[in-house]
């Protein structure tokens, strides 16, 4: 049993080694598309809108990788920004903003949309061109990416383009299933 529970230590500091590494990655990636986006609200003298509350994930409310841009949009509000609107990216039109008058800063926030093809839809209306779209998600081979509360969708960007798919109920279980299996048998009493 005792080759057992070490094997089951093992893979969790594994996994938790992987999972602070792609947070740590996911911060750096923030903080330069960050900057590149108001990079090119300065050229464009367009303003810089953040989609999501910087201090809404589980990292960021203690490590802050970007800021609130001219506006922030979020579900919820952006308690610390500035500048914020209620708004839900899904259902239809922000209010306020005209087509193709924006840059846009999405830091993993796709993967929580109820649905993807509106959000989407609605970053290019207000920012008009794929150049003018700053976003980072979260690894899709991350366990973050299927069990972080409310996660529907896993993807990346490549070439400027979003690819999401759609977390299925089975990824979910499994890597639950997974993690709970090591946790257990790292923790499984032994016989006296």
């Amino acid at each position: 049993m005792h080759a057992v529970k070490s094997i089951a230590r093992l893979g969790l500091a594994s996994f938790a080694l992987a999972e602070g590494a792609a947070a740590l990655v996911r911060f750096q990636e923030r903080k330069c598309l960050f900057r590149a986006a108001a990079t090119r609200a300065a050229a464009t003298g367009r303003k810089l809108v953040v989609v999501g509350d910087p201090d809404g994930g589980f990292h960021t409310r203690f490590m802050r990788a970007y800021d609130c841009g001219d506006l922030c949009v979020d579900l919820a509000g952006c308690p610390a920004c500035p500048m914020n609107l209620v708004a839900d990216i899904t259902k239809g039109q922000l209010p306020g903003i005209a087509d193709d008058s924006v840059i846009v800063f999405v830091s993993c926030v796709f993967e929580y949309v109820e649905d993807l093809h509106a959000a989407m839809a609605e970053v290019r209306r207000i920012a008009g061109h794929p150049g003018n779209i700053f976003v980072v998600t979260v690894q899709p081979w991350t366990l973050t990416s299927r069990l972080y509360p409310g996660a529907r969708w896993r993807g990346h960007v490549r070439d400027g383009t979003v690819e999401m798919h759609q977390v299925s109920s089975l990824e979910m279980f499994a890597a639950a299933a997974l993690v709970g299996s090591l946790a257990a048998a790292s923790c499984w009493p032994s016989r006296s």
